[in-house]
C-alpha cells in the first residue's frame, strides 16, 4: 500500500513539474493554429450567430432550418475533403473554396 501511494504521489508531482511549463490562455478561448481550425471556428460562429439572431426574431424557423443545413452541407464537405486525403489538414485551395462558400452564406444572415 505504502510503494502505491509513494507511486501516486511521485506521479502527481511530475505531472504538476510539466504543467507548471504550459502556458494555458486563462480567457477559456480556443486559439485557432492552423488554417483548418480557423475554418471550424468560423463555422461554429456561423451556426452561433443563426442561433442567435432566430432567439432575436430577425430569421423565422425556416429560415434558420435552411441556413443551419447549408452551414452543416459545407462542414460535410470540410469532412470530405479530409477524408479523401487523408490528412489532418486541408489544402490552401480546399479552405479557399469552404471560406468562399462561407461567404456566400453570411450575406444570408442578417446581422444587428
Amino acid at each position: 500500500m505504502k510503494y502505491f501511494l509513494h507511486v501516486t504521489v511521485l506521479m502527481m508531482a511530475q505531472t504538476m513539474a510539466f504543467a507548471a511549463g504550459v502556458s494555458t490562455p486563462t480567457t477559456g478561448a480556443f486559439i485557432p493554429k492552423t488554417s483548418t481550425d480557423k475554418l471550424n471556428l468560423r463555422i461554429r460562429h456561423q451556426m452561433a450567430q443563426i442561433q442567435k439572431e432566430t432567439k432575436m426574431n430577425k430569421l423565422s424557423k425556416d429560415q434558420s432550418k435552411s441556413l443551419k443545413a447549408q452551414v452543416e452541407s459545407i462542414h460535410k464537405q470540410e469532412l470530405a475533403f479530409l477524408k479523401q486525403d487523408g490528412a489532418k489538414l486541408l489544402t490552401d485551395a480546399q479552405v479557399a473554396q469552404l471560406n468562399s462558400q462561407l461567404d456566400t452564406l453570411s450575406k444570408s444572415i442578417p446581422i444587428k
